[in-house]
């Protein structure tokens, strides 16, 4: 008659398999977790007071810029200041807001924007100062040909 033997490191190997299964499952679900964690979490505390959407991102020269402004409403909202600066070129717009009653949204066009490394920057003021402030990072790239 013949018998099967285990070795020992057989054994081994077999009580191991299961312990590596719960700790795979283990990491899918901590993964899960912390993906969860890091795109419902922001939702979780609530909507920022004022953002921005700058588009395009990365233009051409002489580039014409949308800059879409959210603002939440709140009875203490009075101002937005949205400003465009990089090294060479700065411009800046004021919209007034007359509290819960003003638009969510509000767009400023900038046109003949030239090359440069530019931070937009929405402030939403009330009658105490500054409420809130975003930021954003464009990129205008010099014509093609022009001067770099």
């Amino acid at each position: 008659m013949l018998q099967s033997r285990k070795r020992a490191s057989d054994t081994d190997a077999e009580e191991d398999r299961p312990r590596r299964t719960v700790s795979g499952a283990m990491k899918r679900f901590l993964v899960a977790v912390l993906f969860t964690l890091v795109v419902v979490g922001p939702s979780l505390k609530g909507s920022q007071r004022v953002t921005i959407r700058v588009s395009p991102a990365v233009a051409m020269e002489p580039a014409l810029l949308t800059i879409r402004a959210t603002v939440e409403p709140s009875d203490e909202n009075r101002k937005l200041s949205v400003t465009l600066e990089s090294e060479g070129y700065a411009t800046s717009s004021d919209i007034p807001l007359e509290g819960r009653n003003s638009a969510r949204l509000n767009v400023v066009e900038i046109r003949d924007v030239p090359s440069g490394l530019y931070e937009v920057r929405a402030v939403l003021s009330g009658p105490s100062g500054p409420l809130a402030s975003t930021i954003q990072v464009i990129k205008i790239q010099p014509a093609p040909g022009g001067r770099r």
